[in-house]
Parts: structure tokens; sequence; C-alpha cells
């Protein structure tokens, strides 16, 4: 009667961390851990379609987290994967903006090996720094 936990039968969570020389290198290595963490072979993907979008927060936290949001967003309804993201980032006013081109194509399961289907990524034990002029990031993505 009831129900009981089934331990490890399922894998709930991905980490990864991401070190750049500025902002915009740790956000666009995330994508491409994102994408990796989605598919065996991410340099498969061609960059034959192209979404433009930018995401603000005034909490670097939140950025990274919106930032990964829209382009599992895209995944999940217009089944795109990226292979290519650039971003810049503006610091205005206390508040940060990204502002995003993503470049890839829709899911091919003859081509694009799926490893998992990435939900979203979480606050948990999330964190963007600066350290002596090395920025990182840790995020925990919910599979």
């Amino acid at each position: 009667m009831g129900y009981k936990f089934l331990e490890n039968l399922s894998i709930a969570d991905v980490a990864f961390e991401v070190h750049g020389d500025n902002l915009e290198e740790v956000l666009e290595y995330a994508a491409d851990a994102l994408a990796n963490t989605m598919i065996k072979n991410p340099t498969a993907i061609n960059t034959r379609i192209t979404r433009e979008f930018e995401v603000t927060s005034k909490d670097l936290d939140l950025l990274l987290i919106r930032f990964l949001d829209r382009l599992i967003f895209y995944k999940d309804t217009e089944q795109l994967i990226f292979g290519n993201v650039d971003v810049k980032v503006e610091n205005r006013l206390d508040s940060w903006t990204a502002y995003c081109t993503a470049k890839g194509e829709k899911l091919d399961p003859a081509r694009h090996q799926f490893v998992v289907d990435v939900k979203a990524a979480t606050m948990h034990l999330l964190k963007v720094q600066n350290k002596g002029g090395e920025w990182s990031a840790r995020v925990v993505l919910d599979i």
C-alpha cells in the first residue's frame, strides 16, 4: 500500500561547470554544455535556423537560468537544438541583458543521437562569479 521511492532507477540531474574570459564566453560554453548533455555529437548540428532573443535580470545567476531555459524552451516547443550560440552582454542601470543569436536545426533522430531530455536549468547549487578576472558558472540541469 502507499508508495515507495525507487532509488537508483532514474538519474534526475546533470551538473556542469564552465569557465571563460568574460561573461559572454560563460553563457556560450553553458549553451554548448546544454547541447552536449542532450545529444552525443553536437558538432553534427547544422546551423540552418536562427533564433534571436534577449534575457534580462538584475542577478547574474538568474540571467544564466533564463538564458538556458530559453534554449530549452525552443527544444520543447519547436524541437530545435543549437550548435552555435553567440552572446553579447550589457550591464545598464543595475540590470544585465544578454542578447543572443542561436543557430541550429530541428532534432533529427537519424543524425542526432539523443541522450537525455533536459527539462530545466535549476537554482540548485547555481553560481555565476568573477574571481580574479576569470568568469565561471556552475549549473545543475533537471533531466
